[in-house]
């Protein structure tokens, strides 16, 4: 290389870039841009429409045993709050029947009772609701109350009962009209 070419490669350094170059960076990065948000955003509702319908079906096998131990007069123990306490709630005749927390789990009973089958499905719901929302499950979308027992919004589980002995469980995402996990859930 001679001297002559060296000064012109410096020249150029000195310069910088052309407008037309930093035009082409723009255009691909805006590019790549208006590729990849899309997909971001359309990955993180996917995941939020995951977390509600899988929070709803763990929720079957709970909502199951809080079913079944109402039908049966038993005592329903949830959750109290987010480190794990326990709260018992047995039915408004329990001293009648022998069926108490403290004879049974050998728990202090809360001073709120349920009432007996077949007056007492939204009672049981209320307790399961609270139960699970004590212990911190919320909804994906906006942080309210993942449980709920009326008028769901975005990501929240409704739970509705259907005649005296079944539960409705319908999970809905960001469309509060149509549910993306529905199932009846029936006393054994």
């Amino acid at each position: 290389m001679g001297d002559k070419e060296i000064r012109i490669l410096s020249a150029r350094d000195i310069r910088g870039f052309s407008l037309v170059e930093l035009m082409v960076v723009i255009a691909i990065v805006s590019l790549l841009t208006s590729v990849a948000v899309p997909l971001f955003l359309g990955q993180r509702e996917k995941s939020r429409v995951r977390a509600t319908e899988s929070s709803a079906r763990s929720a079957v096998a709970d909502l199951q045993a809080s079913l079944d131990a109402y039908m049966s007069g038993d005592p329903i123990v949830i959750t109290s709050n987010p480190w794990g306490g326990q709260e018992c709630y047995e039915t408004a005749n329990a001293s009648t029947t022998g069926n108490t927390c403290l004879a049974l789990l050998n728990q202090t009973p809360s001073v709120y009772k349920y009432s007996s089958y077949p007056g007492g499905m939204t009672d049981v719901l209320s307790i399961f609701a609270a139960g699970h929302n004590w212990s911190g499950n919320t909804s994906a979308y906006n942080g309210l109350p993942l449980f709920v027992t009326a008028s769901p919004t975005d990501g929240q589980v409704l739970l509705s009962p259907a005649g005296s002995k079944s539960i409705y469980i319908l999970a809905y995402a960001s469309n509060s009209t149509a549910p993306v996990f529905s199932q009846l859930v029936t006393s054994r």
